[in-house]
């Protein structure tokens, strides 16, 4: 009799953790809890962030098909060279993240031609091995380098309060950060003759080799500038986050949900992807237990697969 009872129990005393948080959602709704504002800004700044990292990932995949394994570590490599520049240097942060994105630029360029190209017309397990094969080689090396303990650049950022909402100012100008290359890109891509032969080959490869345009030479473009942007998030993260040579497994995985959310290849959706794994993330983090937001998110990246695998603007190139 007990076993059953306590076979009842258990069940119920689940159901009330995966319940138990969506009512506290729903009072706090109800009664105008002064925390949401505070959770909705702490999203936004996160959000901002990870479509920062997805929108690298994306642009290569939308013009060259590369599913590119390696641009977590890209992201650390613009970490640990905002350390070095600032702490060694002494050079300002934001300058440190200049050189950062000039630094991935040429990583990215060096990288696509020796080992990318070669293998750009080969099977994708091909690039799945090639790109993994240089994230180990690179985390490897940054681990020899710097060990493997946390780092920080130590800036001092200080908070902004607006309404009774606190904001971390580092995660403010990282916020900044983001929307400033969105837009950059956005208009070298939309305005520049350079911008107008990578949309044509991200539309049509075959098609832009026929009218003159240099494939070979927008490859290895694309890649560089799709690394800098990664070297750009990853100097944005290090004014706020600490960081050693594992931490771009974690922006690697948002990065790729975001972009299968949002419609592989397409910026506005890298936009609303890593805002809505902003906010999965931040409210997760606040009303569910542990790290259960995670589930949410890989829940949310099986449903897009089955439901709309060409993600929310599937079909929109960069």
């Amino acid at each position: 009799m007990i076993p059953a009872f306590g076979a009842v129990l258990l069940p119920l005393s689940m159901l009330s953790r995966f319940v138990d948080p969506f009512s506290a959602i729903l009072r706090d709704v109800l009664g105008l809890n002064p925390v949401l504002l505070q959770l909705v800004a702490f999203a936004l700044l996160l959000g901002g962030v990870y479509a920062l990292t997805a929108l690298g990932l994306t642009m290569i995949f939308g013009v060259m098909d590369v599913i590119n394994f390696a641009h977590g570590i890209f992201l650390v490599v613009g970490m640990y060279t905002t350390l070095v520049v600032t702490t060694t240097f002494g050079v300002n942060p934001f300058l440190a993240i200049g050189v950062a994105v000039v630094v991935l630029f040429v990583l990215g360029v060096v990288m696509h031609l020796s080992i990318i190209e070669p293998i750009l017309d080969a099977p994708d397990q091909n690039q799945l091995i090639v790109t993994l094969g240089a994230l180990f080689v690179i985390q490897s090396v940054i681990e020899i380098g710097f060990g493997p303990d946390p780092q920080s650049i130590g800036f001092k950022a200080g908070t902004l309060e607006v309404a009774g909402v606190f904001i971390p100012n580092g995660r403010l100008y990282a916020l900044a950060l983001a929307i400033l290359a969105m837009v950059v890109v956005w208009a070298f891509l939309q305005y520049t003759d350079l911008g107008r032969e990578i949309r044509g080959t991200a539309n049509n490869r075959i098609g832009a080799q026929y009218v003159g345009i240099n494939v070979t030479r927008i490859n290895y473009l694309t890649f560089g500038i799709g690394a800098a942007l990664a070297g750009l998030a990853g100097g944005s993260v290090a004014l706020f986050n600490r960081f050693d040579p594992f931490s771009g497994s974690t922006y690697l995985i948002n990065a790729f949900v975001i972009v299968v959310l949002g419609g592989l290849g397409s910026f506005p959706g890298a936009f609303l992807g890593g805002m809505i794994i902003g906010f999965l993330q931040v409210f997760g983090s606040y009303y569910l237990p542990g790290t259960t937001y995670q589930i949410l998110i890989f829940l949310l990246f099986i449903g897009t697969l089955l439901v709309k695998p060409e993600g929310i603007f599937g079909g929109e190139s960069a």
